[in-house]
């Protein structure tokens, strides 16, 4: 069971990291266009990449604690999924102060919002696809096994 865990933690986490890594691109190419410099003089300071890192991992130690993967009433679901995002989000917002990705005025919060919200979004449609392919291919097993079972029957 723990093993399964971790697996659900790292698949969390490298989808954060990989939806992270694309909002830093877009988000410093914008700042670079917006002050005229070419896309070629950008540089990313190097703590950011272990910064993305360690909001990723932290992102997944909350998603394995808030959204366990066991059978659950849809509106306690989505109760899960509103709390879950607003721990993701105020994550992203305190490591992100500290981290200095964004200046602590109202402009700034709402982008890093809406900018984790994409993130949210991307990661989760990730996992939706990963889901939906591991349960077409237990559909098709359990047809498999159907259609030997009616065979020897």
């Amino acid at each position: 069971m723990w093993k399964e865990r971790l697996k659900r933690m790292a698949n969390v986490t490298t989808s954060v990291t990989t939806g992270t890594l694309i909002a830093c691109t877009i988000w410093y190419g914008i700042t670079q266009f917006t002050l005229g410099e070419s896309i070629r003089d950008a540089r990313i300071p190097y703590l950011t990449l272990p910064q993305i890192l360690s909001l990723s991992i932290l992102c997944g130690v909350e998603s394995e604690l808030i959204m366990p993967n066991d059978d659950r009433l849809p509106r306690e679901c989505w109760v899960r999924y509103v709390l879950h995002y607003i721990a993701v989000t105020a994550t992203a917002l305190i490591c992100g102060y500290f981290y200095g990705w964004y200046e602590p005025t109202f402009c700034g919060i709402l982008l890093m919002c809406i900018t984790s919200m994409g993130i949210y979004v991307f990661a989760s449609y990730l996992k939706y696809r990963s889901g939906k392919r591991e349960a077409d291919a237990m559909n098709i097993y359990l047809e498999k096994m159907r259609r030997e079972r009616e065979k020897k029957d």
